[in-house]
């Protein structure tokens, strides 16, 4: 029957759970839940990530693009200001050409962003919670550049974008290492195909120490510039969770900007606005916090031992 949840209910029942556990967790560390906009007419800019668009327009206004948010990253930040001090925030958000095993278009996040933590005090918080939720011991941690190498002999930062593409072609990752010229392309590919899969298998595991270019909003490492202080989270293979020593320096968020607009529209992508209030919030200051982003349906397809996220979201796209 169509109009029935595709999930089982005893997972709908279990993902409640997880969810009172989830806010239990952050209210007994002082956080303060918050509820941003889900559309809004700016937007992060992400070469892979494309934000479903509508046009509208208030009384008075002229009819603009306005977007549905791909995570609540903006608004929280600027929330931040406001000095509200540690937050966090589930809800949905919405993405794009995304469907599949572990992807719906539209999905729950959660998000938090802990004042003046470190990098290691957010790796700790994310190693906390993933216990609490999924009953796991501690997650091991491994810089990027090593999960690689151990996956597939390559030593990263040595290697170029004709080195990497090489070795792709000959693992028939593609068919020719004219693929791409771009060094992140191939990394990417790699690390999706062959490095991912290899993750968490038996307890998660916190990938750390991102290629600088792929820092996205988090800060250059110090001690070693060729890295940012960008974290991931992945349990058997799939990735969890997203995180940074959170980026202040606006000129350079701009900066990272302008180069996403640019590889997006090499791609054959729109352009996405540069101005945002977020700008002017980080210009005015916000406070020094580690933030992290959780694809909370994940969580709950592992602990309920699903084969995909259709077995513990209510209705996905296809019955939505």
């Amino acid at each position: 029957m169509g109009f029935q949840t595709q999930a089982p209910v005893e997972n709908l029942k279990r993902r409640a759970d997880l969810l009172k556990t989830l806010r239990r967790f952050f209210d007994e560390r002082g956080f303060t839940e918050v509820q941003t906009p889900v559309l809004s007419r700016n937007t992060i800019i992400d070469r892979h990530l494309d934000p479903l668009e509508l046009v509208m327009a208030l009384p008075g206004e002229i009819a603009t693009t306005w977007y549905l948010q791909t995570s609540p990253e903006q608004s929280m930040k600027r929330l931040l200001n406001s000095g509200v001090g540690s937050i966090y925030q589930v809800g949905p958000v919405f993405r794009g050409g995304e469907r599949g095993v572990n992807h719906n278009p539209e999905f729950t996040m959660a998000e938090w962003y802990d004042a003046a933590a470190s990098l290691v005090d957010g790796l700790n918080l994310l190693d906390d919670l993933l216990r609490a939720l999924l009953g796991t011991s501690s997650s091991e941690r491994i810089r990027f550049d090593e999960a690689f190498r151990i996956a597939t002999g390559l030593d990263l930062f040595s290697s170029s974008a004709i080195d990497l593409g090489r070795w792709s072609a000959d693992q028939n990752l593609v068919e020719t290492e004219d693929w791409s010229s771009d060094w992140d392309d191939w990394v990417n590919l790699i690390f999706s195909e062959r490095v991912q899969a290899t993750l968490g298998l038996e307890r998660p595991v916190l990938v750390t120490h991102f290629p600088a270019s792929q820092a996205a909003l988090a800060r250059v490492c110090d001690e070693d510039t060729r890295t940012a202080e960008r974290y991931e989270a992945f349990f058997r293979g799939v990735e969890l969770a997203n995180g940074y020593h959170e980026l202040l320096d606006a000129d350079q968020l701009l900066a990272r900007s302008v180069i996403a607009n640019r590889q997006r529209m090499a791609d054959g992508k729109r352009a996405l606005p540069l101005q945002n209030p977020l700008l002017e919030a980080m210009r005015a200051g916000i406070p020094s916090t580690c933030g992290c982003a959780l694809g909370f349906d994940r969580v709950v397809m592992l602990a309920c031992e699903a084969g995909s996220l259709d077995e513990v979201i209510a209705f996905t796209a296809e019955n939505a």
